[in-house]
């Protein structure tokens, strides 16, 4: 198991060369009047969006960092940037965002990262803690397998640790089915089928999961695009 080191403050990204946006997804916006909260926007994130990204993570418990990124605990600005800049060809990231106090504020981030079969991709969620129960897990869920479905992709799947039974259960009212990971105890993998022809799912190389350990642990992000 993974120690869990202190909450590290997340500092947004000086300003610097970004990756190009070669097809904003504008077609996958959405928004929903939520009568506790006012009206919703859901998003694909852009990068000036790392300062609401830094405000997400700085926000999260432990606990849902944790659950979130499997221990690693500390992101990088320049990190921070490669979050927010997307190019929606190998990587899609969407954010749901609500009006705090007059002011925008990132409240939840749903994304993949296609794997090298080319045919499936791995997905990460999280939603700020003030903001769960509100049923944004779901929407953000099901909004990210259709965008992966229109991109042509088959499968979407993703490690859940085992304790986090929130997401296991949100995985499992989405349609993904669920099976202990043999090769560790403590995960759960979660996978869906988008298209009925979609062939067996292959064993990735590489995955969204091994992406994010690397980042958080300051090596170079794989190349996209």
């Amino acid at each position: 198991m993974c120690n869990i080191s202190p909450v590290s403050t997340v500092s947004p990204a000086p300003p610097g060369p970004c990756y190009q946006i070669h097809d904003y997804p504008a077609r996958l916006i959405q928004t929903r009047m939520q009568a506790s909260t006012g009206p919703l926007t859901m998003r694909p994130i852009l990068p000036q969006d790392d300062e609401l990204l830094a405000e997400l993570l700085n926000g999260l418990s432990p606990a849902a960092r944790r659950n979130r990124f499997h221990g690693a605990m500390k992101v990088s600005p320049t990190q921070l940037r490669q979050m927010s800049c997307v190019d929606y060809r190998c990587q899609l990231a969407l954010v749901v965002t609500a009006q705090v106090d007059g002011a925008e504020r990132l409240i939840a981030d749903a994304r993949y990262c296609v794997l090298d079969d080319g045919l499936s991709a791995e997905f990460a969620l999280v939603v700020s803690e003030r903001w769960q129960r509100l049923g944004l897990g779901a929407w953000a869920m099901q909004s990210l397998q259709h965008a992966a479905t229109g991109a042509g992709l088959e499968w979407l799947n993703g490690d859940v640790l085992q304790a986090n039974a929130p997401m296991l259960r949100l995985a499992e009212h989405c349609g993904f089915a669920l099976c202990p990971d043999p090769e560790d105890e403590q995960v759960v993998k979660a996978q869906r089928r988008l298209s009925r022809q979609a062939r067996p799912l292959p064993r990735a190389r590489h995955g969204f999961r091994s992406w994010l350990q690397q980042a958080w642990l300051g090596h170079s992000m794989p190349a996209v695009g």
